[in-house]
């Protein structure tokens, strides 16, 4: 029995020494491997990040722009462009297999295919896809676009 105690004893005491060498390896508050930050250092890195956000958001086109079009005119829009198409009697010009993103409606439209007034389109690709006017017309575009 005085060995088993014997035994825990020398097992408690190499637990001890362990703890002490780890303990003393670790590293010291304020060093250069765990160091204390202030608050003004926090503050100017919160204001430094805020600044960056900011400028990003700010270069970003979020911008609506009103086009109006004649019948037979169009405006042909590039990648990632969204419309919103005012009034009535206007069609989708789609120049490879794919359509326009019909978002409201939830279709894809394909060459000619009328484009029901106040349904956002998303143009997924700057491939010549765009809309053309059968009568006068307002759009609403976000993005990039040509007026032909």
């Amino acid at each position: 029995m005085n060995k088993i105690y014997g035994l825990i004893l020398v097992f408690v005491v190499m637990l001890a020494v362990i703890g002490i060498v780890y303990a003393d390896s670790t590293q010291d508050p304020g060093s250069q491997q765990d160091p204390i930050v202030t608050k003004s250092y926090v503050d100017s890195k919160y204001d430094d990040l805020k600044s960056y956000i900011d400028s990003k958001a700010s270069t970003s086109s979020s911008n609506y722009d009103i086009v109006e079009l004649k019948p037979g005119e169009s405006i042909t829009l590039y990648q990632g462009s969204e419309a919103i198409v005012r009034t009535d009697n206007t069609s989708t010009i789609v120049t490879s297999t794919d359509g326009v993103s019909d978002l409201t409606g939830g279709k894809d439209l394909k060459n000619n295919a009328l484009i029901p007034a106040n349904h956002l389109l998303l143009f997924p690709r700057s491939d010549g896809r765009g809309i053309k006017a059968k009568a006068d017309t307002i759009i609403v575009v976000m993005g990039k676009y040509t007026k032909n």
